[in-house]
């Protein structure tokens, strides 16, 4: 232990150095802060005898040095930089990886005994500039983009083989499965994506709609999220939901039967015992409504809700069908208000992207009485545009406001006038949510979201699904934890002879796992080497190919959290060799390169599936994870299934 007590000594004292040196930064200062809390830990770890493997201790000593690597990037002087870096280069050496190139696919998954090289790498792409942000990390002291646009990029993170958790908010762990991706194919590593690079990334021809970014800022202003409901605190009755429906109007009501009609049944679930007095309230004058409202609101503001109701309204609100439905009113109802104020007051002058987005936040936030609507008729027959015009806008809706809200409504109105400023004292800077003096085209206007799709996939911590004890089992509990050897000629790989290898290996480092490789995921598996079954498996055709990378991200996350090497016994099997193997489920996942079967050299089968229930309970993936005595079963079908076998 005395290396490892060396290590963690020369990890502090650079971190040391790194803290002092960015004495004027105070955002890199709090995260070097953190990472000499998790250096703390780690040995705390190590006193209490939890964490006594060598690589384990390696590897976390690693990420602490990368985390802090990227925090202090392009913010103080290079030198420390290099110091850090080649620091993490002795430590990830010593644990057996070859720093700032691709890991050891031993180190990585597959059998531990296969003796073969990494596959060579694609053709190096030539680096694309990032264009016109469309969202980013934020500057010190601003805040970071959250909300349904950053939640699509998430799911579609996780759909190009990236493991993280869809919480709709633009951290660290989102910028560093950006950059992952970014790297592996060909784009500039940046804390933000720009229209190319989204397109890419969703294999689309449609970037995120005028709607969705405009959508995105209103409801991080809004602060109630998809599932959040908030009590009486304003008059409105209770607030829910992504950009604040409320009760006093009939909104709620009117958005729970639209998820209803999307999920039939989906609301008295949610709702159980309280389902009777949710129909009966629904159905109330407004004064009841209002009343009803002020009874299980809590707090000298109003602003909580009871408990019951409010886990209610999280269970509603963490269906996808209830993303949908309130994306979908959001444009049916606020989008083509917004709209028809554009046209009313903004005729013949020049629309922008910022026009857009506080015209939107204003059907939101702020109904128009008919004298208001003369005094901002008058401010658009005057010369002004731009900034000018919205300054005035911003006034006459504010003014127009209860005195109670007036500064809240003109501190909103006014970000979109200055690009910045600050709002529920968080300080936002536009340029990093996408909104800017671009020009917004009618076309821009029309178009309807463009995320909804993939913002509705995201995986959710619903009730698991407890199969039969014996699905998908098969090729792995035949092999008992391991894998045959599979010799391969010195500097070639075992699958070179497949005529799609070349494009398979390409496809696999556009994904940016770091601990699996090509060979790796091409696994024919063990039974396809001798007996009753051998040569009946095949590769995977094409059209599967992109089924594999969130399974393989899940994979690729949990080798990176443990810490230790895993196994690959079992992934794709051809319809033929799936039928060969006995206890094979007949509609395998595996036969749709969904799944993988996997053994870890240390733990156990139930540790190892804890830690992937863990990430299923974020919402990382979605899709089975079955236990049996020496190997787990990893799946990402997309609903959510426990067994043991």
């Amino acid at each position: 232990m005395a290396e490892l007590d060396d290590l963690i000594d020369e990890t502090r004292d650079s971190l040391r150095a790194a803290f002092a040196e960015a004495k004027d930064n105070a955002e890199v200062q709090q995260d070097i802060r953190e990472q000499l809390i998790a250096l703390a830990d780690l040995q705390e770890d190590i006193a209490l005898g939890e964490l006594l493997r060598r690589a384990a201790v390696l590897n976390r000593l690693s990420a602490i040095l990368e985390t802090a690597i990227e925090s202090i990037k392009h913010n103080i002087a290079n030198f420390f930089l290099d110091d850090l870096n080649e620091l993490k280069d002795k430590i990830d050496r010593k644990a057996g990886k070859t720093p700032a190139g691709p890991a050891s696919p031993h180190l990585g998954g597959g059998p531990a005994n296969v003796v073969v090289p990494p596959p060579p790498p694609p053709p190096p792409i030539a680096h694309a500039p990032v264009g016109r942000l469309l969202l980013g990390r934020a500057p010190a002291g601003c805040r970071d983009p959250n909300g349904p646009l950053v939640m699509a990029l998430q799911a579609a993170l996780i759909r190009a083989g990236q493991a993280l958790e869809p919480d709709g908010s633009f951290g660290k762990i989102t910028a560093g499965a950006l950059r992952r991706w970014q790297r592996a194919n060909g784009f500039e590593e940046h804390d933000g994506i720009d229209e190319a690079q989204w397109k890419k990334l969703t294999r689309s021809e449609r970037a995120p709609a005028l709607f969705d970014i405009c959508l995105n800022i209103t409801a991080d202003y809004e602060g109630t999220s998809f599932d959040r409901v908030v009590g009486n605190f304003d008059g409105a009755g209770i607030t829910f939901g992504l950009i604040g429906f409320t009760l006093a109007n009939g909104e709620i009501g009117r958005l729970l039967t639209r998820i209803e009609a999307l999920r039939p049944g989906s609301i008295a679930t949610a709702f159980g015992a309280l389902y009777p007095q949710l129909m009966s309230i629904l159905s109330a004058s407004r004064t009841e409504r209002i009343a009803w409202a002020d009874s299980i609101s809590l707090g000298a503001k109003k602003y909580d809700v009871a408990r019951p109701w409010q886990d209610a309204f999280k269970r509603v609100g963490a269906y996808p069908q209830a993303r949908r439905a309130q994306i979908e009113h959001a444009y049916e109802v606020y989008w083509k208000t917004a709209r028809s104020r554009m046209s009313d007051f903004m005729s013949g002058k020049p629309v922008t992207v910022e026009d857009a987005a506080f015209w939107f936040d204003a059907a939101v936030q702020n109904s128009l009485d008919n004298e208001e609507r003369e005094l901002l008729l008058e401010a658009s027959h005057s010369a002004a545009t731009g900034n000018e015009l919205r300054r005035a806008f911003a006034t006459i809706i504010a003014d127009g406001s209860s005195p109670k809200w007036r500064r809240d409504v003109l501190s909103r109105k006014m970000t979109f006038v200055d690009g910045s400023g600050t709002v529920h004292d968080s300080q936002y800077s536009l340029e990093c949510w996408g909104i800017g003096s671009a020009a917004a085209s009618a076309d821009d206007l029309a178009a309807p979201s463009a995320i909804i799709d993939l913002v509705s996939s995201v995986a959710t911590s619903s009730q698991d699904e407890i199969t039969a004890p014996t699905d998908e089992s098969g090729e792995a509990a035949m092999v008992g934890g391991s894998a045959p050897l599979v010799e391969a000629a010195a500097g070639t790989s075992p699958h070179a002879g497949w005529p799609l290898y070349a494009r398979f290996a390409a496809f696999v480092a556009q994904l940016g796992l770091r601990h699996f490789d090509a060979d790796e995921l091409l696994f024919l598996g063990s039974q396809n080497t001798g007996g009753s079954c051998k040569g009946l498996n095949t590769y995977p055709a094409e059209a599967l190919w992109p089924n594999i990378a969130p399974t393989a991200a899940v994979l690729d996350k949990l080798r990176e959290d443990l810490g230790v090497p895993i196994r690959i016994l079992s992934i794709y099997r051809s319809p033929l060799y799936n039928r060969c193997i006995d206890g094979s489920a007949v509609n395998s996942f595996h036969m749709q390169f969904k799944a993988i079967d996997f053994s870890c050299d240390t733990g156990s089968p139930a540790i190892w599936a804890a830690k992937l229930k863990e990430y299923r309970s974020r919402g990382v993936f979605s899709g089975g994870i079955g236990v049996y005595r020496s190997f787990v079963h990893v799946d990402t079908r997309g609903t959510n299934a426990n067994w043991t076998g």
